[in-house]
């Protein structure tokens, strides 16, 4: 049985996206999943793999499906949807989306000496030391982003003892340093993944990155700590709501 009609105005490669798309949007393909090979699925469908390869460059393009060099083509996660209208760990955002939360550990310092520029952000002293904590977090086993926090070690010395792994740094802080965080200055913009980095988040080298600052202050509006944070474009939606400036008279 054909799939398409060859004769109709609609081009073959846009009959194959829509439905491609199709087979994503009732759930056929599941997130996460590998399609077809282009190999089997051109012949399936009965059109030539370069038509193939034009339909699903659309999907690509519109963030329907990713390649992963070397192993296929998958079906996208769905985006998160990052708020800055308040401050929210990332355990709290992922399981507010119904995703399980989890972090590796990449690296960890303790009694780090931070840059000047670290330095000052915290307020620190010429002798203030820092936690350096770098982590992969992951939600459903899906890298999501990769986290670099700097600390001051006097608000928690022993921090780099506690389950980085598992467990939220807020919760960490809030619950068993008893620190009250206030509010976060946040800054974002553009950057493109390096070789190391896109080997963690399993995309390729040269990808576009939303790179993510934010400086997160205590209820006395000391500075706490700062995150330096990477996420693909792909799996992130950030969104804000601004209400209108009043002009003055």
């Amino acid at each position: 049985m054909e799939i398409f009609k060859r004769q109709s105005n609609i081009p073959l490669y846009k009959q194959a996206y829509s439905w491609m798309k199709e087979k994503i949007l009732n759930g056929d393909w599941e997130p996460g999943k590998q399609i077809p090979p282009e190999p089997v699925l051109s012949v399936d469908l009965g059109i030539s793999r370069q038509t193939l390869r034009q339909a699903m460059q659309m999907l690509i393009n519109e963030g329907f499906l990713y390649r992963q060099p070397g192993r296929g083509t998958f079906v996208q996660y769905s985006k998160s949807n990052y708020r800055l209208s308040y401050l929210y760990s990332f355990s709290e955002q992922m399981r507010e989306l119904g995703k399980e939360p989890s972090s590796k550990i990449i690296d960890i310092k303790t009694n780090y000496r931070p840059s000047d520029a670290i330095a000052n952000k915290l307020m620190l002293k010429d002798t203030g030391r820092v936690h350096k904590i770098v982590r992969l977090r992951l939600a459903d086993g899906q890298p999501m982003s990769i986290e670099r926090v700097y600390i001051d070690v006097n608000l928690c010395p022993d921090l780099h003892t506690k389950d980085l792994d598992r467990l939220s740094l807020y919760t960490i802080l809030e619950n068993e340093y008893k620190l009250q965080i206030k509010h976060g200055d946040i800054s974002l913009q553009a950057t493109m993944a390096d070789e190391e980095q896109a080997a963690l988040l399993q995309i390729p080298s040269g990808s576009p990155l939303l790179y993510m600052k934010c400086l997160t202050f205590l209820q006395n509006q000391r500075p706490a700590f700062l995150t330096l944070a990477r996420y693909p474009y792909d799996k992130y939606l950030f969104t804000i709501s601004m209400p209108r400036k009043n002009e003055e008279n």
